[in-house]
């Protein structure tokens, strides 16, 4: 394929089997990113408790995650990176269901805690995801790339404060779900670069 010759147009980008299916697979995990980036803040702010320890254990979360991405990134495969973090925030959520569910006690550092563990995964996840899709991308098809699944991403980020307002534990479960799914998800993907 001789780039000088191509757009970069959707259009070309669907017409390579490789590449649609990246891009399909690239979708899913962006937008699962952008949910969970969202739909955890909106939830914090329904559940009873101290907001001010939780949001701080979430802030404290993106500092940790943006740390990790420093020293992880280009000494591990992407893929498996952010399968791994995908999965760290799929434990981590079923951690805070079962918590919620079982724990009876007054303190609310086991919580914030959880969403910390929880909240680095989904950080994390969505740092590496920026790096991943380089490596599954042509240069001439990654604004195309990155633009898809930023629009689509931001379209599914929009029911985010709908599904934080479900009651408990259903947020948390359609989280733990959807970060099952992409815990494997990029294991698919293959690198073109």
């Amino acid at each position: 394929m001789n780039e000088m010759q191509l757009s970069g147009s959707i259009k070309e980008l669907f017409g390579v089997s490789i590449f649609r299916r990246n891009l399909i697979l690239m979708i899913i995990v962006w937008s699962f990113c952008t949910f969970s980036f969202f739909v955890v803040p909106y939830y914090l702010d329904t559940i009873p408790g101290n907001l001010f320890l939780m949001s701080s254990a979430t802030a404290v979360a993106e500092i940790i995650a943006s740390i990790i991405c420093l020293l992880a990134t280009h000494k591990y495969d992407t893929r498996k990176t952010v399968a791994f973090f995908s999965f760290v925030s799929c434990v981590a959520t079923i951690g805070i269901i079962t918590l919620t569910a079982c724990y009876k006690g007054t303190s609310q550092i086991p919580s914030a805690l959880g969403y910390l563990v929880q909240y680095t995964g989904f950080v994390a996840t969505f740092n590496f995801v920026y790096v991943l899709i380089n490596e599954l991308f042509p240069t001439i098809y990654l604004a195309t790339a990155y633009g898809a699944c930023n629009i689509v991403g931001r379209a599914v980020a929009i029911s985010s404060p709908l599904v934080a307002r479900v009651d408990p534990p259903y947020p948390m479960l359609i989280l733990a779900t959807y970060s099952a799914i992409c815990s494997v998800l990029p294991l698919l993907l293959v690198k073109v670069k």
